[in-house]
Order: C-alpha cells, then sequence, then structure tokens
C-alpha cells in the first residue's frame, strides 16, 4: 500500500454513505453546510452587536429596535448552532453504526461465500481480515463517519473564516491559509505512512493476538499450566505486540514540527501587524476588527485537527480491506452462477479422481492420482501421515479445487455442479471436526439446518452414533449446552464428542445425503464404543456412497474395497482379501498393526 491508500479510503467512505442511508447522508451533509454558514453567520453577527455596543459607548446614536434587532440575530445564531451540534453528533453517530453493519456483513460474507477454503489460510488475506476490523489501531470502519463529519464541518467553517478575512482586507487570509494547509499536508504525510507502517505490522500483530488467545482463552489452560510456559507466552506476546508497535512510532519528521510552528507564528505576525497598523490609522472600524479577529481564529479549521484526522486516516484505511474481501464473495457468487444444480440422486454410478493433481504452498500432496468409488459401495482409504487422506476429502467437498486432473459425478466435472447442491449430498466426519459450545441438538442439527428439529428427528442418528448411552444423562437432553461456560451446560470426553459428529453426519444422511465420509471416526473412542461402532457399520452405511480414513485395520477391513495411497498416488487397491493376498504395503501394515494383538493371545 501506498500513501493514496488513506486518501482512497476516505473517498471509498463518502461513496458508500448514501447507500448505506440515502436520507440520513443528506442530512447530514445538509447539516454540515448549515453549521458551517452559521459559524460565518456567528461572528457577522457578533461583530454587528460590538460595533452597536461600541457605538453607543462613545455616546453615539443608533436605533434602538435596531440594535434589538441585532442582538436577537445573534442569539438566534447562538441557539441554532447548540441545537445543532448534537444533532450532527447523532446522525453521524448513526450512520457510523450502519457503516461499520455493512462492512462487517461485506467482510463475513467476503470469507464466507467462496466455494474453498484456501482463502483462509493465505496470509495476505488474513491480515486483510484483520485490518478491515481495524483491529490493528482500534478504529473500525464507522469512526471515519464521525471523524469526516467534525472534519468537513471544520473545513467549511475554516472556508467562510477565509471569506470574512477577506472582506476586510483581500490577501490577509492567503497566508494564514498557505502556512494552515501546508503545516496539515505536512502531519497528514506522516499519518499516512504511520498508516502505511501498520499494514506492514500486521503479520507480527497477529502474532501477538494469537499469543494473546492462548494466555487467555480456556482451549489452551491445560497445557499452559501443566508445562509451565506462561511467562514465555506472556514475554512471545509482550515481544512481537512491542515489534509491531516500533514500527508505528516515531513517525513525524524534526523539521516539519519545528517548521510547522515557525511558518504560522510567521504568517500570523504578519497579518497581526498590517491589522494593528491599519486599526491605528483609521483604516477598519471595530466591526471589521472584530470580523477580523475572529476570522484568523477560526482560519485554524484549515490546519491539523490532530485526533480527527489521525482517526479518520486510521478509521477510512480499514475501507478498502473489507472491500477487498467483499469482492471474493463477490467472485464466489459470480463463478457459481456457471453451474449447475445436481440430481439429488448423485451418485447414481461412481465418483472418479482423473490425474488429480494437488499441492499446498508448502508441499505437493496428490500427483497424478486415478480413484474409481462405485456407487452405494464402501471404499476404506489408508496410507501414511501425509500421504493425501484428508486431502482427498477436502477436494470432494470442493474445499479446494485440483491443480489439474478433474473429479467427477457419474461423469460430470465437480466444478460444474453448484457447490452448496453437491455439498447437501455429502455428510463428513472431519477428523478436526469442530465442537461447538452450543446445545446438543445445535450440534447435530447442523448436519441438515432447514430439517425438521423435533426430538423424533434425531432418533436414529442418536442411536446409531452411540448418542443414547449418555444422553440420559444430560440436564436438559437435546438443549443441553456442551460447555460448563453456559448455565446448565456439560463437558463431553473426546469419545463421546466423537459421537455427536458422528450423529452430526447421520443426521444428514436421515436428511437426504447419499455420500458418507468418516475420517478416523472410531480415533477418539475406547474399546467398547468402537466395537459398537464396528457392530452399526453396515447398517449406518447401508445403500451409501461410504468414504472412510483411517489407521486402524479393524475398521477399514469391513469397506466393500481398500485403496493405499503413498506418495500422492493409489499403490495399492481391492478388497481385505486381495489386498493380503497380494502380500504389498497393506498387508504389511496389517501384519504390523495386528501383531501385538496375536501376541497377547499367544501368551
Amino acid at each position: 500500500m501506498t500513501g493514496g491508500r488513506g486518501a482512497s479510503g476516505v473517498l471509498e467512505v463518502i461513496r458508500l454513505l448514501p447507500r448505506v442511508s440515502p436520507v440520513l447522508s443528506a442530512a447530514l451533509a445538509a447539516l454540515v453546510l448549515l453549521q458551517a454558514l452559521l459559524t460565518s453567520g456567528f461572528m457577522l453577527a457578533s461583530a454587528t452587536v460590538v460595533g452597536d455596543v461600541a457605538r453607543q459607548a462613545t455616546g453615539g446614536t443608533g436605533d434602538t429596535d435596531l440594535v434589538l434587532l441585532h442582538l436577537a440575530v445573534f442569539v438566534a445564531v447562538f441557539v441554532i448552532r447548540l441545537a445543532i451540534t448534537p444533532l450532527l453528533g447523532m446522525i453521524s453517530n448513526e450512520l457510523a453504526r450502519r457503516l461499520n453493519a455493512t462492512l462487517g456483513q461485506t467482510t463475513l460474507e467476503g470469507a464466507l461465500r467462496p466455494v474453498g477454503i484456501g482463502h483462509l489460510s493465505d496470509p495476505a488475506v488474513a491480515d486483510r481480515i484483520q485490518l478491515a476490523q481495524g483491529l490493528a489501531t482500534g478504529y473500525p470502519p464507522g469512526d471515519a463517519v464521525t471523524s469526516l463529519t467534525r472534519l468537513a464541518t471544520s473545513r467549511l467553517s475554516g472556508i467562510a473564516a477565509a471569506i470574512l478575512l477577506a472582506t476586510v482586507e483581500w490577501w490577509l487570509p492567503l497566508p494564514l491559509v498557505a502556512a494552515w494547509i501546508t503545516l496539515s499536508r505536512w502531519r497528514l504525510s506522516e499519518v499516512r505512512k504511520a498508516v502505511d507502517a501498520e499494514e506492514g505490522a500486521m503479520p507480527t500483530l497477529r502474532q501477538a493476538g494469537y499469543a494473546r488467545e492462548l494466555a487467555i482463552g480456556d482451549a489452551a489452560a491445560k497445557e499452559v499450566r501443566v508445562f509451565g510456559f506462561q511467562d514465555w507466552l506472556h514475554e512471545r506476546f509482550t515481544r512481537a505486540w512491542l515489534s509491531g508497535m516500533d514500527t508505528l512510532a516515531g513517525s513525524g519528521h524534526l523539521l516539519t514540527r519545528t517548521a510547522g510552528p515557525v511558518l504560522l507564528a510567521v504568517s500570523h505576525a504578519a497579518v497581526f501587524g498590517y491589522l494593528v497598523f491599519a486599526t491605528a490609522s483609521g483604516r477598519f472600524n471595530v466591526e471589521s476588527v472584530t470580523v477580523a479577529l475572529q476570522a484568523i481564529a477560526g482560519l485554524g479549521a484549515l490546519g491539523w485537527i490532530g485526533d480527527v484526522q489521525w482517526m479518520l486516516a486510521q478509521a477510512s484505511a480499514t475501507v478498502p480491506h473489507a472491500l477487498a474481501i467483499g469482492r471474493l464473495g463477490v467472485e464466489a457468487e459470480h463463478n457459481r452462477s456457471d453451474t449447475s444444480t445436481p440430481d439429488e440422486q448423485l451418485p447414481a454410478q461412481e465418483i472418479r479422481f482423473e490425474d488429480v493433481r494437488f499441492g499446498y504452498p508448502d508441499r505437493p500432496v496428490l500427483k497424478g492420482l486415478d480413484l474409481s468409488i462405485p456407487a452405494g459401495s464402501s471404499l476404506a482409504i489408508v496410507g501414511m501421515n501425509g500421504a493425501g487422506k484428508s486431502t482427498l476429502i477436502k477436494l470432494l467437498a470442493r474445499l479446494y479445487d485440483p491443480v489439474s486432473g478433474r473429479i467427477t459425478i457419474d461423469g460430470v466435472d465437480l466444478r460444474t455442479l453448484d457447490p452448496h447442491a453437491w455439498r447437501r449430498q455429502l455428510a463428513i466426519v472431519f477428523q478436526d471436526f469442530l465442537r461447538y459450545e452450543l446445545p446438543l441438538r445445535d450440534n447435530v442439527g447442523f448436519g441438515r439446518l432447514t430439517a425438521d428439529r423435533s426430538n423424533g428427528a434425531f432418533d436414529r442418528a442418536a442411536k446409531l452414533s452411540g448418542l443414547n448411552d449418555f444422553l440420559p444423562r444430560l440436564a436438559a437432553g437435546w438443549d443441553t449446552p456442551l460447555s460448563r461456560r453456559f448455565e446448565g451446560g456439560t463437558d463431553l470426553s473426546g469419545g463421546q464428542w466423537q459421537r455427536v459428529a458422528l450423529a452430526r453426519a447421520l443426521f444428514a444422511v436421515e436428511h437426504g445425503a447419499r455420500v458418507l465420509v468418516l475420517d478416523e471416526p472410531t480415533a477418539n473412542l475406547d474399546v467398547r464404543a468402537e466395537a459398537e461402532i464396528y457392530q452399526h457399520f453396515l447398517e449406518i452405511t447401508r445403500g451409501l456412497t461410504t468414504i472412510l480414513v483411517s489407521h486402524r485395520f479393524a475398521t477399514v477391513r469391513l469397506a466393500d474395497r481398500i485403496c493405499v495411497i503413498d506418495d500422492g498416488h493409489v499403490i495399492e487397491y481391492g478388497s481385505h482379501e486381495e489386498l493380503m493376498a497380494l502380500d504389498g504395503e497393506y498387508a504389511h501394515l496389517f501384519t504390523l498393526q495386528s501383531a501385538p494383538f496375536r501376541e497377547a493371545r499367544n501368551v
């Protein structure tokens, strides 16, 4: 980003306000203009009243009614200004709230709408999301509205003051305007450099934020204390935070900091000197001098308005980032418009991976993988860690797209199918499934949000997943929050959480999903619970296209077919009996895992 980003951010705010609320934006603009006019009117009215009082004090004659009228105008202008000020604040605060909501929604939709999840692991996107929320500076986008209101009011008032001073003597405002604007531009340039520095510091500040999250959250609380790295974590946060802050400190140059006051002093000395000389020689009357003095003071509104301009630069700089994230969502919707809705009976024939290649930025994973999964059958996938088993599932769910090759569903390229409709065909238990701190009903019901939420709709999923083993012990049954952080909530064991995740997938199956994917479905289960899952495996998978990823060969052997992935390729494919007869990698791994059990039986 260059220094122009701050200016473009202000323009974006101005462009967005009519979209946020045309009525409030028009009212705000009208009140800002009126406030500026009233400021100049106040100067003229006060000068007129001072002139009237001066003439009467020196024994001059005047129309009493006219003097009272001047005084009434002065009071009216003063009162109206007082009334407008809080009204300006109310409208600008409401627009700020609406702008925060609009850009917050833009950022959220931009992050959520892309078909895949690759953008969320992009450090540049992560930085933009943080910057869009103003987390680096503490100034959300809405603060740009309140600061812009104050700045616009100030600038218009300054212009009005310059015009009034010019009516006294045409050249008087010129040196002052030049000095104030020059100083303001110097300081604004420094602030924009600071905004640029904040973007450069964002990766370090995100590291500090992560360390803070570990320190104060409950996710890592046990390990932080058991392993005793509280001090290390505190030091890590402090070092990262200070490193980020160091890039923001010390903005500004000594030359501008010293030259600015000198420039202001010289220009004001020249104007005041001339004003004194001209007044002493009788060129200016009391009204002119009063207007001039007020206008000179009012010209400061054209200069640097510290906190206001700082806040405006910081808050408006968040807007381009929010809009950039929002464009991810727009592009996603555009791409989705080119897809078709899949038949609800897919797959009816097969799922096929054809020469699929894919990798992450730091490593290749799949290197030309070919695999066929007949519809209605079960396939187990085995291989060493990092072989690409979970990646294959993410590609099937279109969380990522292949770099080359394609995935077809009954011969149709997966990328041509509407991703949301296709995902309704999937029921997946990820290895790193999320544990929602919400009621059990929601945790399971997320399998199909649009489905019936009555207890009867959950019964089969609860039975097959094993939830019935502990569901009766929950205080509020299905409505029990699964976290002690909420009133009446409870914490579950790892194995119980795995059953919840399995129930979520089975709930999706109950409501139309035809492809069941189980990634290490028994990893956290005890022996008895795992045996129960084995007993129900055929019932769970009946009629479904099932993909099972597991390191436990007692589960794997239940599948119709087994494939072994190594170095991004399928190296073996067949039934358990066929692969054992092949005496290859699968047979070696199966024998290796079953050896301790055979030895135990022989003891």
